[in-house]
């Protein structure tokens, strides 16, 4: 369904309802950000037109308009943060959290996508690394990249933290590979919301009677342990954070 900005019940919580009991797939034309929505980072495109015309005086002519990402693929360049911002506080923050202590970086969570920017915002330091869920950090975007005009802000946004378990290479099965090459061919929009809710819930019913048996609410402390971390932690794109020497990947 495509929706144009025009329409108000656009922007409701009676709409987000809706489309959260539906099953259908929607293109959202809007100038503004959504924050009822979860919608990806990496699903956020600008349209321009490619008919301009050159001249001194208007060519009436029909007008083609083609995409671009607004927000490209962020790249952590291993510097070293002075803080690290987890938008989670469960599984994910305790994780990353085991790994800021082990190289002195101070870890906080958050407690939610929408608290990143006034935290971020509020710290004294400049140097901040923000680690969250990117199938659902769309609304959140445009703040927080205003913030990168005085502040070093790295953002590290994989699907979800339990996205970045199942590429970890803990789980070599064809299914899950095929899974994660191509999500949208897996993924059944009439029961699960957003991505980060499919990813979770593979993750739970793949590891279910397992030794790594996953909990969103707690993390299983197998999930430290040195094999298991490591695994994670040489997943491409996972920021180093001084304890794995910096490698090509």
């Amino acid at each position: 369904m495509f929706i144009d900005e025009d329409s108000s019940f656009m922007k409701s919580h009676e709409f987000a309802h809706a489309a959260r009991c539906s099953s259908n797939y929607y293109v959202l034309v809007a100038r503004e950000s959504l924050p009822q929505l979860p919608y990806s980072v990496d699903e956020i495109y600008g349209l321009k037109n490619t008919n301009r015309s050159t001249t001194k005086y208007p060519v009436y002519s029909r007008t083609y308009a083609s995409t671009y990402r607004i927000y490209g693929k962020s790249e952590f360049d291993g510097a070293k943060p002075q803080v690290v911002i987890v938008e989670d506080s469960n599984s994910g923050y305790e994780f990353f959290a085991v790994l800021c202590k082990n190289s002195g970086i101070p870890c906080i969570s958050a407690g939610g996508k929408s608290n990143i920017y006034d935290i971020a915002l509020n710290r004294k330091e400049r140097d901040i690394l923000v680690i969250a869920d990117g199938a659902a950090f769309g609304p959140e975007m445009e703040f927080l990249v205003s913030l990168q005009r005085f502040k070093r802000i790295k953002l590290f946004l994989p699907e979800s933290f339990e996205w970045l378990v199942l590429k970890s290479g803990l789980f070599p099965d064809k299914r899950t590979q095929e899974m994660l090459r191509s999500p949208a061919s897996y993924i059944e929009s009439a029961d699960f919301f957003s991505w980060e809710q499919f990813f979770t819930h593979e993750l739970i019913e793949k590891t279910r009677g397992t030794f790594l048996t996953y909990s969103k609410s707690r993390l299983n402390e197998s999930y430290l342990a040195e094999h298991t971390r490591g695994a994670i932690e040489k997943e491409k794109g996972l920021p180093n954070l001084g304890i794995l020497p910096q490698t090509e990947q």
